[in-house]
């Protein structure tokens, strides 16, 4: 019976274990650009996919410089060896050929398409990826592609955050004279 007890408990330990390591396994802190969380085996279209991020309190990806870019190449160079199918937070859904960051409105100034991308093919590709057949870079699919994704804190939140921060530090600098 005790035998039986340990085994299961055993059992239950190493499930938790291997469960809290996957998890934890999908965030990454990359420099200056804060937490990013990316999801590579659970597949979601790309509205699904922001829905997802917003449920984390975070934001699909916005790749808007060339030194964020490097550094998430690196942080998924690191992770899978080779490109993975991941959505980014870009799309031309609100006026085509027109990239924009859902997360900011921002337009693209930056990006890293792949040759002869974006091309929207069929008149219907729309939402912006990593594509598995590159070398990391982007390519603009169908939306309801299902693939993995990219999150990273919302902007806004990180923004304000930093900027109590900053109001903590000038503040405890005053009660300290």
């Amino acid at each position: 019976m005790v035998r039986h007890l340990f085994a299961a408990l055993s059992s239950i330990c190493l499930v938790v274990f291997i469960t809290e390591a996957t998890v934890s396994d999908k965030w990454s802190k990359v420099n200056e650009f804060g937490k990013i969380f990316i999801e590579e085996e659970q597949k979601y279209n790309w509205f699904e996919a922001k829905d997802e991020c917003a449920i984390r309190d975070m934001t699909l990806i916005v790749i808007d410089t060339p030194e964020k870019n490097a550094s998430i190449e690196k942080v998924l160079r690191r992770r899978f060896g080779k490109c993975p199918n991941l959505w980014l937070g870009g799309n031309d859904l609100g006026l085509e050929d027109k990239f924009t960051w859902s997360s900011t409105g921002k337009p693209f100034e930056f990006s890293n398409w792949s040759n002869g991308q974006p091309d929207n093919s069929k008149n219907n590709e729309h939402c912006v990826h990593y594509d598995r057949r590159t070398d990391f870079e982007w390519n603009d699919t169908q939306c309801a592609t299902k693939m993995g994704f990219i999150c990273e804190e919302n902007h806004f939140l990180r923004s304000a955050r930093h900027d109590m921060e900053e109001k903590k530090i000038a503040i405890d600098h005053l009660f300290a004279l």
